[in-house]
């Protein structure tokens, strides 16, 4: 007796597939339109690891298209001028820094604590990406008008609204759940907070080894106290409670009334 040869499952012929399981072919001009989607992305790969040894000051459209393996003049062709595609890593960044603060948003129940999640990440963002760090902070310095703003400079003013949306979120949701005090303005407390916690992260990266020094003071700690101090801010109570005894200053003081 011969033994029948067991025959497992073939997949079709491509020419037997249903119509609808043939993949639409791609035209020309869509190949063409991804080539170039992707030759930006090279520049802008290449834009960023060079901003990542040296100052945008010191870069040179020369130092972008040697790391992009490209001519200099073929730079041109995807970009307006060095401005455009540093304004492209900038929009990198903010995306980057959006997403770490909807994160900490959704990471959280109460209002407080995801504002507290969000100056954690921010002080993240800052020490594990200073080059984007560094590029948010050059364009939140500059006076941007979005009527005669760029396409590139629109993107970039989106993506931090979406930076400042994740904040006044937190604080509106701190407001609802009853974390965060009622009498605050979400867009002001966040425009505030921004700029409090973007000036103790500059202050820890330039003076560093000063405060170390002449006051003793670890920087850990203080970007810590700092982020309690938000804490007080936005609920009127301190994490570490002192004894409520007025000061002679304070006393003296009161005594002129």
């Amino acid at each position: 007796m011969i033994a029948k040869a067991t025959v497992g499952l073939q997949p079709a012929p491509f020419f037997l597939l249903p119509p609808s399981s043939i993949p639409p072919p791609v035209s020309i001009e869509e190949r063409q339109q991804e080539e170039k989607a992707q030759r930006r992305r090279s520049i802008v790969d290449a834009a960023e690891a060079v901003l990542g040894r040296m100052s945008m000051e010191n870069m040179t459209m020369a130092d972008i298209a040697s790391e992009a393996r490209l001519s200099r003049s073929l730079l041109y062709v995807y970009f307006e001028d060095m401005e455009d595609i540093v304004l492209a890593v900038t929009l990198r960044g903010f995306e980057a820094l959006a997403e770490q603060f909807e994160a900490a948003v959704q990471a959280h129940d109460a209002g407080l604590m995801q504002i507290r999640a969000v100056g954690e990440a921010y002080v993240r963002f800052a020490h594990e990406q200073p080059t984007y760090f560094d590029l948010v902070a050059r364009f939140e310095a500059r006076s941007a008008d979005p009527e005669a703003a760029t396409d590139r400079e629109r993107a970039c003013l989106a993506a931090a609204d979406r930076v400042m949306t994740a904040m006044t979120d937190a604080i509106q949701n701190g407001i609802d759940d009853g974390s965060i005090r009622p009498d605050l303005d979400p867009t002001e407390t966040a425009t505030m907070l921004w700029g409090y916690t973007h000036g103790l992260i500059q202050l820890m990266a330039n003076k560093e080894t000063g405060l170390k020094q002449q006051y003793g003071i670890n920087p850990d700690a203080l970007i810590d106290r700092g982020l309690d101090f938000i804490g007080v801010a936005l609920t009127g109570t301190s994490p570490h409670p002192a004894p409520n005894i007025p000061t002679e200053a304070f006393v003296a003081e009161q005594g002129k009334d």
